[in-house]
């Protein structure tokens, strides 16, 4: 599997830059490509080698994970949809080259694909409003020149000195989690693992009654984060785990009810705590016997 010191070993000096920009939602996504300047593919280049340069540790992908400025989470290609980006670049026919800047307003992303010989490293990033054909209805074009600021016949658009994520061989490197899940759906793919979860009755057969539990979840991007790693880790099923919950919760500080049967009663005050529960993340350290409220457990 491909590891960052591969992709940070890429080294893009001379390679060729095609510029590629994509509307829709993957996996139905439509891509167009735009030849670039010189000072531009430049641009990319250092912005693509100076990122790679302080990523420092790689983490794996989990629902739940989280990176900071020095480090990347990386997760498979063929865990993702991410494989139409890929498809949708293979068409460089004339139909595909953008013409009009119409083409190029309302794209969601642009991907910046290096060549360096036979490899080849695709660059994405989140567009912002200055995409968006309501933006340049709203909003005129100036340029500064000569002391003075006047208007500019030509369209602007951001192009940001960062990326949101890389995928190279077999890998996906993610700088910033939120805008890949946007790009990729994920949150799509959340709220389906929440309406597969509450027709398991292995998961429903736990609560006196999960209605307030839907509506604490609603479409809060987190808690639907959280409940598809509940349905992955899935500690419901284990009769062990949930009979040590019921014999603990108390000792553990968590607010929790349970009925006369042994099912567990939400509330909008306890939901929280159950969602904890369910994922494992109430944890107690072994040296100074202090319980801690964790973001994400792996098991040693």
């Amino acid at each position: 599997m491909t590891e960052l010191a591969d992709l940070k070993a890429f080294n893009p000096t001379g390679s060729t830059i095609t510029l590629w920009t994509f509307k829709g939602t993957i996996p139905d996504v439509n891509g167009h490509w735009i030849e670039t300047t010189d000072r531009l593919d430049a641009e990319l280049r250092d912005v693509f080698s100076h990122q790679l340069a302080s990523a420092t540790e790689q983490i794996e992908y989990g629902l739940l994970a989280e990176n900071n400025e020095s480090s990347v989470l990386r997760i498979p290609t063929d865990e993702t949809d991410i494989h139409a980006i890929i498809s949708g670049m293979t068409n460089f026919s004339s139909k595909r080259r953008i013409r009009s800047v119409k083409t190029l307003q309302n794209a969601r992303f642009y991907v910046a694909s290096l060549f360096k010989n036979d490899t080849i490293v695709l660059c994405v990033k989140k567009t912002d409003s200055s995409w968006t054909t309501k933006s340049s209805k709203n909003l005129i074009s100036a340029i500064f020149s000569e002391n003075q600021l006047d208007v500019s016949e030509n369209e602007a658009f951001r192009i940001y000195k960062i990326f949101d994520f890389f995928i190279f061989g077999d890998s996906i490197f993610i700088h910033n989690k939120k805008n890949f899940e946007s790009i990729a759906n994920y949150r799509a793919a959340h709220e389906n693992d929440f309406a597969g979860l509450q027709a398991e009755p292995e998961f429903v057969g736990i609560f006196s009654d999960t209605a307030p539990l839907v509506q604490f979840v609603g479409e809060n991007r987190i808690h639907l984060r959280r409940i598809s790693a509940i349905r992955i880790k899935s500690f419901y099923k284990n009769t062990d785990f949930m009979e040590n919950l019921r014999r603990l919760y108390i000792e553990f500080g968590l607010n929790i009810i349970f009925s006369a049967e042994g099912k567990i009663v939400p509330t909008p005050e306890t939901c929280k705590d159950i969602m904890t529960a369910l994922l494992d993340h109430r944890l107690r350290s072994g040296f100074s016997g202090n319980t801690y409220d964790v973001p994400d457990a792996v098991a040693i």
